[in-house]
């Protein structure tokens, strides 16, 4: 069913591409799990893994680092400290605890320590099944309602650039144009939270009847266009002048 629904290419071998494409000096991955994707940074690359509870068994990068913590302490006591040392973050993967609110704080805490180049990527936000996509675990491929977080960054976050790429098995979303100064998350989360957990927006909602639809202002599955689309975006927003 997958396959049918998301042909070509899965997630690892996207973020692979992203990874040759953008060629980031930092790193950050929310949700390491096994390693197999904190594994595809480029040995140059300073890599930053955080997961509470991390088995990994992929050989990491000379500069990768795991810090077994919840995401919310990481940030709150090493992101500044230590992690990387007030670099600047040119990309991220969160892939952490699979609920929306969640995922749009661990969002709001990456743009805080962004540049307009970052790129941040969003995983399993294409559930391809309902009870895949129930809040609580009852399958074991899972992927929570992730994809409420997607649909409330393109509803209060217009500024942002959302992108949703159909790659197996659950999506993968690609945001650009992050703004460090935005308060919207720091200031409502709790009320925002609130509003999209009472909101009537059932698995039904994404449509699985169309791909297209289904990914709404999306992107194909075609790793060169996907690329091209996110290394234009990362040129364009770093060569804009700062105004005054």
């Amino acid at each position: 069913m997958i396959n049918i629904l998301m042909p070509g290419d899965g997630y690892l071998a996207l973020l692979e591409h992203l990874h040759e494409s953008l060629q980031p000096e930092t790193y950050l991955e929310i949700g390491v799990g096994s390693g197999a994707s904190l594994a595809l940074a480029k040995p140059r690359t300073r890599a930053v893994g955080v997961d509470p509870a991390p088995a990994i068994r992929a050989p990491l990068g000379p500069h990768a680092r795991v810090y077994e913590l919840e995401s919310d302490e990481f940030f709150s006591r090493h992101y500044q400290l230590d992690a990387f040392q007030s670099a600047r973050l040119d990309l991220a993967f969160i892939d952490g605890l699979h609920q929306f609110e969640q995922t749009l704080n661990d969002f709001a805490n990456v743009e805080r320590q962004s540049h307009p180049g970052t790129v941040v990527l969003l995983h399993d936000c294409l559930p391809v099944a309902r009870l895949v996509a129930a809040r609580s675990r009852r399958t074991g491929f899972w992927c929570g309602d992730v994809w409420k977080a997607v649909t409330c960054l393109r509803e209060q976050r217009p500024d942002l650039d959302v992108r949703v790429v159909p790659a197996p098995p659950s999506g993968l979303a690609i945001v650009t144009h992050l703004d460090a100064g935005s308060t919207l998350f720091q200031q409502r989360l709790t009320e925002i939270v609130s509003e999209y957990r009472n909101r009537v927006l059932d698995y039904e909602y994404l449509d699985f009847g169309s791909l297209a639809r289904m990914a709404g202002n999306g992107l194909p599955n075609d790793w060169r266009r996907v690329c091209e689309h996110t290394l234009q975006h990362v040129r364009t927003l770093t060569s804009t002048p700062t105004r005054a």
